[in-house]
């Protein structure tokens, strides 16, 4: 299994994205969403992508040329249409509208139509974060539908994840990401691409019965919701957030996905320095709890990724032989020279 450094797998990316017609700005943002996503231990929402969104791109469901644009707009809300473009320049820019908002309205709320995917939806919570506000994001609508609905053996549902992040001073923020299913789609294709089977639960094949074989999803399979009609309750308030809030339905197009997203101040209620001593407090209780057995620690959402940004920033990136094979095939077929592009992302002088 091939390992590289971030900084020229990212620069190996970006070049992908731009022989496919993405402007060179956007290519190196988004190439460095992708690998801080491998980065963060996500691999399924890292470099794997770049095959599907050269394949998107080609049938148009993808416009790599354009960003968003707003829509409408108010002091507590706004609406961005991203044009079919790649959702996470709309992701960012709604993230950053939001919070700038949030601190003069203490509360703000936004959304994305004709949306495509828009990366690991933690990226947003931590950019949230970063700028002051406690913010919540959820993506999703009816899309690829590779989720069946509780009891359910038929696709109705996308993913549909969700992320929150809150921020509290002198402390690392919470970060909580998750897909309302049982496994995010991404993650199954990285068990394909591995050969490996995935935990019990996760999915069902094409007639309807349970499978540990990831390549049954992508043969007529769905994937199941976590815990049950829990996590299928969760969905649906996603898809009505995410999707029909916004106006993201579309039945004329197979892109029918969506954002919703609300950023808070931190001083909403007028508390001071109440909210960050309180959040410290409240993450000081977590990590201070007494591990059960077969655990040696009790960790807070968000610390896992962190620890796995500043491993594999030295350890170097391991991607599956299929993956980067599918993504050398993806650049030799944009015209890109697939030894100049191998030797790019391994640091190599020769590209």
């Amino acid at each position: 299994m091939p390992t590289f450094s971030a900084e020229p797998l990212t620069a190996a990316t970006a070049r992908i994205l731009e022989a496919a017609g993405t402007p060179a700005e956007a290519s190196a943002k988004i190439a460095t969403w992708l690998v801080r996503a491998d980065l963060s231990g996500h691999p399924s929402h890292g470099v794997i992508r770049i095959p599907d969104y050269i394949d998107r791109i080609r049938q148009g469901a993808f416009i790599p040329a354009v960003g968003p644009v707003v829509v409408s707009e108010s002091d507590t809300t706004v609406l961005l249409d991203a044009q079919y473009g790649f959702g996470h320049l709309a992701a960012e820019d709604l993230t950053r509208r939001l919070a700038a908002k949030a601190k003069t309205s203490r509360v703000a709320i936004g959304g994305i139509f004709h949306c495509n995917h828009i990366g690991r939806l933690g990226e947003w919570a931590e950019l949230g974060a970063d700028l002051g506000v406690v913010y919540l994001m959820a993506a999703g609508g009816p899309g690829t539908m590779r989720a069946a609905p509780f009891g359910g053996a038929e696709g109705r549902l996308s993913t549909n994840p969700m992320a929150f992040g809150a921020p509290a001073a002198d402390a690392d923020p919470l970060i909580v990401d998750f897909a309302t299913t049982a496994t995010a789609e991404g993650k199954v294709r990285v068990a394909l691409a591995k050969g490996t089977e995935l935990p019990p639960g996760q999915i069902l094949d094409g007639d309807g019965q349970p499978s540990t074989n990831p390549g049954d999803l992508y043969d007529g399979g769905v994937l199941l919701h976590m815990a049950g009609h829990k996590g299928y309750g969760l969905s649906l308030m996603t898809e009505i957030l995410a999707a029909n809030l916004t106006g993201a339905i579309n039945p004329e197009i197979n892109v029918r996905i969506g954002t919703f997203a609300m950023a808070i101040d931190t001083n909403a209620f007028d508390r001071g320095d109440g909210y960050d001593a309180a959040s410290r407090d409240t993450f000081d209780r977590m990590r201070n709890t007494r591990p059960a057995a077969g655990f040696d620690e009790v960790l807070i959402p968000g610390d896992v990724e962190r620890r796995s940004r500043e491993k594999l920033s030295t350890a170097g990136l391991p991607v599956a032989e299929a993956t980067w094979t599918a993504i050398l095939d993806t650049a030799e077929s944009l015209g890109l020279d697939r030894g100049d592009l191998d030797a790019l992302a391994r640091g190599a002088t020769a590209a």
